[in-house]
């Protein structure tokens, strides 16, 4: 039995590993990544620096580290990187030679680089290159202090370089394809609304059926934006703020989608009047309202320039206030999309920016509010003995350590590969390790092989240049698609470049060697070091999530409603397990990302839910301080919303443990919101919360 279900999980592996991902080759990206590998070698070929391969490697880092987005925060980005890279090469340096103290210095870096991954767009990745980085300068002797002292120099330059041609001579637009899918589900949506107004200019009555090519296209657009949206994040180990945005402007437009629906399921039961009759003109005019505005929003997105704020100038108000009750469930259908457009508005003008997205501004200033601004991730969040990031920190630490051990016992040729593939394998879950492990051993030896022959036929500079330019450049256009494809032409690359500036043309054989045992090692550590069945416990861990977030809201309410004013401090420890809780959900997420072979759509409700997660914990936070700072808030009016939203909440909770539906969402009017006796920031807040409960309540649906 044993026996039968280790074979039906290596073949599973082997399955997995092999998979490639519906995702287009990243040309452009290795075109220049190439570019920023091989011209620092080229300066050193003229100008004889003696620092060609540690500005090479900079520059290949940098050029792996960028995945796109608003400017600033890109170089914000590199230029972390290449300050963190040059004073771990210096360390790395510095205790070269010494195996005493760089076995108890390698783990210190290497778990303050597993740490690292508390940063939730790109820490994985930045920890991994960092680390990289050390574990090479700790391997090669110095020589002098001299030359100890310009490896940071050197990759420094390399950094730059490389930040230069990301920011100035070469930007990448990552994210174009996607932006024009959520797009395209904005399109969608006005061209049914430009169909309805035109119709009912004529007097035809709505019906259903004569708009299905309309509900159709929206639709498939909506799908079509969700695969794109989760093939995009397929080769990322962590959410953007730029996908982050797109993502809610994708659920905000399937929330339009489906009020406009109700809509017209609303009006078509109604009375029909004449185009010219008050009500009618009213109704109209609000539809091109709404087409106006969602057209904007549309462009917005598909623009790469300047964010410009869409205004929201309707709402169900006009109906309202023509005194025919009959227009009320209309006109509460108006407001609820007007809210669902200011929040997509507000999104869309922070898309390009990169600035943090107010969601849904207040309709009144609330700048008067000094308190601190509550982070969701911290690195207090993650220190706790059952933290995803922290055991993970330990584990790549404690390999890391042991990597360098062994190298220096058994005094393995070119060690510091033991430790690279050791640590570029070593992930926090078990059976990602196993394929990712699987996918760099057979791409290296293939590599190696390939590597063993061209180093056979070219020794010259020229020739080899131009190898290590192509092999770059494959490696990272296809690692979008598969790991394996980037070992396979990763290898002969970095084996090149090594060569390029020692000589030593035999090392392709030593890497096949050095790959194997850093590789077992990496699953040693994945097995032995806190070894979970980390894709069954992703509901587990959403589960966790909802309950943290209802106590945390309840918490808030209590604040909120407080006879006397009391500190925000009394928020603190229901954030940090709101924040532990959602950032075991991520890291739980990604490992599901290293197995998952089926359809890219079905992860999209997984990403919204931990979207709205965070967002939920954020604006729940907002409401303590809105109302603690504004006055005291009459506990009746917030009786009704606290008492439904403490129902989803645990209900929810229940659906994603058990993997059945969730209860149906509550109807608009049937319960109770803050009426004029709270402020209107009170009102805002609390409409903010409604409205993402919703949108976890519609995520988990989906997911289940």
């Amino acid at each position: 039995m044993l026996r039968t279900n280790f074979t039906k999980r290596a073949l599973h592996d082997a399955r997995v590993a092999s998979v490639v991902a519906k995702a287009r080759p990243a040309y452009a990206a290795g075109f220049r990544a190439a570019v920023a590998t091989v011209t620092p070698l080229l300066v050193d070929r003229w100008f004889g620096t003696g620092g060609g391969a540690w500005m090479s490697l900079a520059g290949l880092n940098g050029a792996l580290i960028d995945r796109g987005g608003p400017y600033r925060t890109r170089a914000i980005t590199m230029t972390v990187l290449a300050l963190a890279s040059a004073t771990v090469a210096l360390i790395g340096a510095a205790v070269s030679g010494h195996f005493l103290l760089a076995v108890p210095v390698a783990f210190a870096v290497a778990f303050a680089c597993g740490m690292v991954r508390v940063w939730p767009d790109i820490g994985a990745g930045f920890g991994v290159t960092v680390l990289v980085t050390f574990a090479i300068s700790l391997a090669i002797p110095s020589g002098s202090v001299a030359a100890a002292l310009m490896r940071p120099v050197y990759i420094l330059i390399g950094g730059l370089w490389a930040l230069l041609i990301a920011i100035v001579v070469w930007p990448l637009r990552p994210y174009r394809p996607v932006r024009l899918s959520v797009a395209a589900c904005y399109r969608e949506i006005v061209a049914y609304l430009a169909d309805v107004v035109a119709k009912s200019e004529l007097g035809q009555p709505h019906d259903t059926w004569e708009f299905k090519e309309h509900l159709v296209a929206t639709r498939m657009a909506i799908e079509a934006a969700r695969s794109s949206l989760a093939v995009s994040r397929r080769g990322r180990s962590g959410e953007t703020g730029r996908g982050e945005r797109l993502l809610m402007l994708h659920e905000l437009a399937d929330q339009l989608y489906a009020h406009l629906i109700a809509l017209m399921d609303v009006v078509d039961v109604l009375p029909t009047g004449a185009p010219d009759a008050p009500e009618q003109r009213t109704f109209l005019d609000t539809l091109r309202a709404i087409a106006n505005t969602v057209r904007a929003i549309a462009e917005e997105i598909e623009s790469e320039d300047d964010d410009r704020r869409v205004p929201v100038e309707w709402s169900g108000a006009a109906l309202r206030s023509s005194g025919d009750p009959r227009y009320e469930p209309v006109a509460a259908l108006l407001d609820r999309m007007a809210d669902y457009a200011v929040a997509a508005s507000a999104t869309v003008a922070t898309l390009n920016s990169g600035g943090q997205s107010t969601e849904d501004e207040e309709l009144i200033s609330v700048g008067e509010l000094r308190a601190p601004r509550l982070r969701l991730f911290s690195l207090r969040a993650v220190a706790r003995a059952d933290s995803v990031v922290l055991q993970h920190a330990l584990r790549i630490a404690i390999v890391t350590s042991t990597a360098v051990l062994v190298t220096g016992l058994l005094h393995l040729d070119h060690g510091y590969w033991v430790t690279l593939t050791a640590v570029v394998i070593l992930q926090p879950y078990s059976g990602a390790t196993t394929q990712k492990a699987l996918q760099r051993v057979f791409g290296t030896i293939l590599g190696g092989v390939v590597a063993a022959g061209l180093s056979a036929l070219f020794h010259n500079f020229a020739a080899v240049l131009i190898l290590i330019a192509i092999f770059t450049a494959l490696c990272v256009a296809l690692l979008p698609l598969n790991y394996g494809a980037y070992a396979v032409f990763g290898a002969p690359a970095f084996v090149l470049l090594a060569e390029s500036s020692i000589g030593d043309w035999h090392l392709a054989g030593i890497r096949i060697t050095n790959t194997l045992i850093g590789g077992a090692l990496a699953l040693a550590g994945s097995r032995l070091l806190w070894p979970s069945e980390e894709w069954k416990r992703l509901p587990e861990h959403a589960a966790a999530a909802l309950r943290a977030s209802r106590e945390f809201l309840r918490l808030a309410i209590r604040v909120a409603t407080s006879d006397t004013e009391l500190p925000a401090g009394v928020l603190r420890d229901a954030r940090r397990d709101i924040a532990l809780a959602a950032s075991n959900a991520e890291e739980s997420f990604q490992r599901l990302l290293g197995e998952y072979s089926g359809p890219a759509e079905r992860l999209e409700p997984i990403m919204a839910f931990l979207t709205y997660t965070r967002r939920f914990a954020a604006s729940t936070a907002a409401l303590a301080l809105t109302a603690n700072a504004g006055g005291r808030t009459p506990p009746a009016s917030l009786a009704a919303f606290a008492g439904s939203a403490d129902q989803i909440l645990d209900d929810l909770a229940e659906a994603v443990t058990n993997g059945r539906p969730p209860a149906p969402f509550p109807a608009v009017g049937t319960v109770a919101m803050p009426n004029e006796s709270v402020s209107p920031a009170v009102r805002t807040r609390v409409n903010r919360l409604a409205r993402q409960l919703r949108m976890l309540h519609d995520s988990i649906e989906r997911w289940n």
